[in-house]
């Protein structure tokens, strides 16, 4: 993966929160105490929105792309148009936190820091939950049946759409740790180092600098990985393939979704990588910096394929090898848990370089067609040996 920073802008105040129109054209940012609308294409500044007296903390759009809201440390919630208009304003009694549309009814989730409320155009009060803890993140499923509330407290609070408490994650070995990001998968076809199955994902983040996975049942998915840094959000990317992570290391980094580290996506000199967004069927990601600073990368995904006869090898989601008989059109996943940065075929073997050294496959039938599997032997990727060198010796 190659990321090309195509435009950069730089704003007064820090980028705290930043969207993309469901359409791709336009990025909404929360900077200041305005919003500001920006131009995907170029960067440019297409309109500056006032309403907010105090700093806008979050924004948020519809799916269907008709409005967009924003939240405040004045505890109000803004309801605007399209075309850049503000047609409603309710209250919470403190600073709004974040906010997440509905993606079926579009019904609008607005967390305060002791509060959370559901609004939508069809009725004319806001009713509120009380919580027990400072609500930081939130996140809704893709059916809009449930969603989940990352607290301070270190916990995760599963709900129904009408907001009743289903499941709540507690983490005793994150205790004090608070939870700053969570997303689900947008995609309910799920697979972690294991066959497919149909299950929705939610992604959880801490400043314990970790990242896991759980299901809507609250049972984790395989064990945390450690970031190595407080993370300030979380995106899935590529519909649910991915994962992009920024925070305090000054950098945002790209992961699988089993939590695999691949690549990195940004970075900046001066400051954390507050917040992000991946614009709609794209390659593209968007990031705001403390320092005002935005930026807009296009990653390129390379592609790494071998052929040797009527067998190819092609990576899958960067961690994964599929061999293929071009012939029989019979085909092998080889999950190898790690970024694959090169790959060779031939005759019997195959070469797999990845991030600290290179693994040897080796066919262990004597049928050509059976395109089973197993790792024979590791060689450091320090030494000067061509990967086509290994898999002929």
């Amino acid at each position: 993966m190659r990321p090309i920073c195509a435009w950069e802008s730089v704003t007064d105040d820090s980028i705290l929160d930043i969207c993309f129109k469901p359409d791709g054209s336009q990025i909404v940012v929360a900077s200041g105490n305005r919003v500001l609308v920006y131009s995907t294409l170029d960067g440019s500044l297409i309109q500056p929105l006032k309403g907010h007296k105090d700093t806008v903390y979050c924004v948020c759009y519809a799916k269907d792309g008709r409005r967009f809201a924003s939240g405040s440390a004045d505890k109000c919630v803004i309801i605007w148009t399209q075309k850049l208009e503000g047609i409603l304003k309710y209250n919470h009694n403190d600073a709004i936190q974040c906010l997440a549309y509905n993606p079926v009814t579009q019904r609008l989730l607005s967390c305060a820091v002791t509060d959370f409320g559901l609004w939508s155009p069809e009725q004319k009060r806001v009713d509120k939950t009380k919580v027990n803890s400072r609500i930081t993140c939130c996140s809704w499923t893709n059916d809009g049946l449930y969603m989940a509330l990352g607290l301070f407290n270190g916990t995760v609070c599963i709900r129904n759409k009408n907001g009743e408490e289903k499941v709540r994650i507690e983490r005793p070995d994150a205790h004090n740790s608070p939870i700053w990001c969570v997303a689900w998968c947008p995609s309910n076809t799920y697979s972690f180092y294991g066959p497919d199955e149909i299950l929705d994902v939610l992604a959880i983040a801490d400043w314990g600098q970790k990242l896991s996975f759980y299901q809507l049942s609250g049972k984790q998915i395989g064990r945390d990985t450690h970031l190595g840094y407080d993370p300030c959000f979380l995106k899935w990317f590529s519909h649910g393939e991915f994962i992009i992570v920024g925070g305090s290391n000054k950098q945002c980094y790209l992961y699988s979704k089993g939590g695999v580290k691949l690549e990195m996506v940004g970075e900046t000199d001066t400051s954390w990588v507050i917040c992000g967004d991946v614009q709609p069927n794209s390659n593209n990601v968007v990031l705001g910096c403390h320092s005002g600073t935005m930026k807009f990368y296009q990653l390129m995904m390379a592609t790494i394929h071998g052929l040797y006869k009527e067998r190819y090898a092609y990576r899958e989601n960067m961690t994964d090898v599929i061999i293929q008989h071009l012939i029989t059109e019979e085909k092998v996943r080889i999950k190898c848990r790690e970024a694959v940065k090169k790959i060779a075929i031939y005759k019997e073997r195959l070469a797999v370089q990845v991030a600290d050294k290179i693994v040897i496959y080796e066919q262990y039938t004597g049928d050509i067609c059976n395109l089973s599997a197993r790792a024979t032997t590791s060689v450091p990727d320090d030494l000067n040996i061509h990967l086509s060198d290994i898999v002929s010796s």
